[in-house]
C-alpha cells in the first residue's frame, strides 16, 4: 500500500499592511517638510530679535526630533519582514517593532530549536494617558530568549499573526507572563524601558486598574482631537 503523502504547508509571507506603510510615509514627508521649513525661520527670526529667535529654534529643534522618530518608524515598517517556511523562520527585523528600540537584526533560524513563546502585556503611562503594547520571545529549552517584536495598541498586529502561524505549524505552547508596567520614559519618545522578562506579572487588581485607564484612553484622545478643533473653530470667528 503506498503511502499517504506529506501534506507540507506553503510558505507564509508576513509584512506589515501596505496602507499603514504608506501612511506612515506620507506622515513622514509631511513632517520632515515641516521641520525644513521651521529651521528656515527659525534663521530668519534672529533678525526680529534673539529671544523670537531662540524660541522658533527650540520649536524647529523639537519638530526635526519628531520627524526623526516618524522617518524611522516608516523605515521600520518597510523593513519588517517575516517568512515562515517548513519549520524555519526567516525574518528581518527593524530597530521600531514595538515602543523600545531593538537592535536591527536579519535572522534565519529552525523553530524546532525553541522550547515554548512568552508573551506579556507591557502598559505605559504619561499625561493621564495609558497604552499598551504585547511582546513576544521565542524561549529555548535553557531558558535563552529570542525578542521577536511587540505589536502597539492602535495598530495592525504583525507579531501575533506571526506567532499564530508558528503555534499552528509546530505545535509550541505560548506562555502568557501577565502585565508589567513599563517606564515610558519621556512620552514615548526618548529613554522608555521594561522590566526584564524574569519580572513578577502586577496583581490582578493592579491589571483590573491598568485596563479600565487604558479603556478610557480612546476616549481621552477623541475630547483632546475635539477641543482643539473647536477651539480652531472659535478663533477663526
Amino acid at each position: 500500500m503506498t503511502p499517504a503523502p506529506v501534506s507540507i504547508p506553503p510558505p507564509q509571507v508576513f509584512r506589515a499592511p501596505l496602507a499603514a506603510r504608506i501612511g506612515v510615509s506620507a506622515c513622514a514627508v509631511f513632517i520632515s517638510a515641516l521641520a525644513l521649513f521651521l529651521i528656515l525661520a527659525a534663521g530668519a527670526s534672529f533678525t526680529i530679535g534673539a529671544a523670537f529667535g531662540l524660541f522658533m529654534a527650540l520649536i524647529a529643534a523639537i519638530m526635526t526630533a519628531l520627524a526623526a522618530l516618524v522617518v524611522k518608524e516608516a523605515v521600520s515598517r518597510w523593513r519588517l519582514y517575516a517568512r515562515l517556511e517548513g519549520g524555519r523562520l526567516t525574518a528581518l527585523l527593524p530597530l521600531r517593532r514595538g515602543f523600545i528600540e531593538q537592535k536591527r537584526v536579519g535572522v534565519d533560524i529552525a523553530v524546532s530549536d525553541y522550547d515554548h513563546i512568552e508573551t506579556r502585556l507591557e502598559v505605559f503611562s504619561a499625561l493621564g494617558v495609558t497604552t499598551a503594547q504585547r511582546a513576544y520571545a521565542l524561549v529555548k529549552p535553557n531558558g535563552e530568549r529570542f525578542f521577536l517584536g511587540a505589536d502597539r495598541e492602535m495598530l495592525t498586529p504583525f507579531f501575533e499573526k506571526l506567532v499564530n502561524a508558528i503555534v499552528s505549524r509546530t505545535g509550541l505552547k505560548v506562555a502568557d507572563l501577565g502585565m508589567v508596567d513599563g517606564d515610558p520614559g519621556f512620552l514615548l519618545v526618548a529613554r522608555q524601558s521594561v522590566p526584564d522578562w524574569s519580572s513578577a506579572s502586577l496583581s490582578e487588581a493592579e491589571i483590573e486598574v491598568r485596563n479600565r485607564r487604558r479603556a478610557r484612553t480612546p476616549q481621552i484622545l477623541i475630547a483632546i482631537a475635539l477641543t482643539v478643533t473647536l477651539a480652531r473653530a472659535l478663533g477663526g470667528h
